[in-house]
């Protein structure tokens, strides 16, 4: 079992209403990304402020460390850390240097969360833009969404197109009564 301790303890009685902004956790509440992996659901929580105009970056690179399509921690930190020369991970280095309510634990949300996002608050993001992903698709590409079209599935972008970058974090549901 998680402990669930050192991330807060927070149960389902503490969230807010899905799409309200979560006071103390540093953005608004887009539900719980079901566990997918064999490890404990997570509260999805998505910062109100974003980069607009930022490559994903590495164009022509394997970046085998980025191919978790359920949770974007492990992808951007693998992003963060690895150099492409003067093609750094733009979008992932914005997300896991973003601060808010005291959280820096922040990174790029993955293809899935991005879904969630999608599918619980898409009013939250601009419509007439891409919003990047931490996941690769290819050496040349990388899994992005549009928010405006609902037909439009997660496509795979080239990694030098300019889009936008929504930092996320989660954090780990407690069972009730263990908080």
């Amino acid at each position: 079992m998680i402990d669930t301790t050192t991330r807060g303890g927070l149960t389902l009685a503490d969230a807010p209403q899905v799409g309200q902004y979560w006071e103390g956790q540093g953005g608004f509440y887009a539900g719980i990304i079901p566990d997918y992996v064999g490890t404990q659901p997570r509260f999805l929580i998505f910062a109100a402020d974003e980069a607009i105009d930022v490559e994903w970056g590495g164009l022509g690179s394997d970046d085998g460390g980025a191919l978790d399509t359920d949770n974007g921690s492990p992808n951007t930190q693998s992003l963060t850390e690895c150099r492409h020369g003067k093609d750094p991970h733009e979008a992932a280095q914005y997300a896991s240097s973003y601060e808010k309510d005291g959280h820096r634990d922040f990174y790029l949300p993955s293809r899935r969360e991005l879904d969630v996002a999608f599918q619980t608050i898409p009013d939250k993001f601009d419509p007439s833009d891409w919003y990047w992903s931490s996941t690769q698709q290819s050496r040349l590409g990388a899994y992005g969404r549009d928010f405006g079209d609902q037909s439009v599935p997660v496509p795979s972008l080239p990694k030098h197109i300019k889009g936008r970058a929504r930092p996320a974090r989660s954090i780990p549901v407690a069972e009730e009564g263990t908080a």
